[in-house]
């Protein structure tokens, strides 16, 4: 499955990237190419590639959503964050995973990174501020990647806040 798919997928606005940004993901797209091919293939092993967003057959496998960080509560560590068709889950390195409760927290804030004439296009950084009504954290990654997370969630596209 390919961005497009996915963002079919969710509920959330996912804009196609600026112009600028197709063109320099085509450059580093070559860059990435030419270094890998230049150091015979280190760069690949250290896990410096793209994106793919694909939707494995099987439900319970996670998606290729890229790096998103969980902080809970806003002041812990951040954990990395996986996402199946069917739910969310913390993953931290070196201990099992733990399924998020997604859907029993909500958005109260949504802040986009800088630089994009699109902010909402699938590889735009964001950082979403969440809540349970007790604790506050925050999810940061990907726009498309957070829209899974809100998708499985039922969160509402929320409104960019500064």
């Amino acid at each position: 499955m390919s961005a497009d798919e996915l963002r079919r997928r969710v509920d959330w606005t996912v804009q196609d990237p600026a112009p600028g940004v197709r063109a320099g993901r085509a450059l580093s797209s070559v860059l990435h190419a030419v270094s890998t091919v230049v150091t015979l293939g280190a760069d690949a092993a250290l896990g410096t590639r793209r994106v793919s967003w694909s939707l494995p057959a099987d439900p319970a496998a996670y998606l290729d959503l890229g790096v998103v960080r969980l902080r809970w509560p806003e002041d812990a560590t951040a954990e990395q964050v996986q996402a199946t068709q069917e739910g969310v889950w913390a993953a931290p390195a070196g201990r099992p995973p733990r399924r998020l409760p997604v859907e029993a927290w909500r958005v109260v804030a949504a802040v986009p990174g800088t630089g994009s004439a699109r902010p909402r296009h699938p590889e735009a950084e964001w950082r979403l501020t969440v809540t349970d009504g007790t604790t506050t954290g925050s999810l940061s990654g990907a726009w498309l990647a957070l829209a899974w997370i809100g998708h499985l969630a039922g969160w509402p596209d929320p409104a960019p806040t500064t």
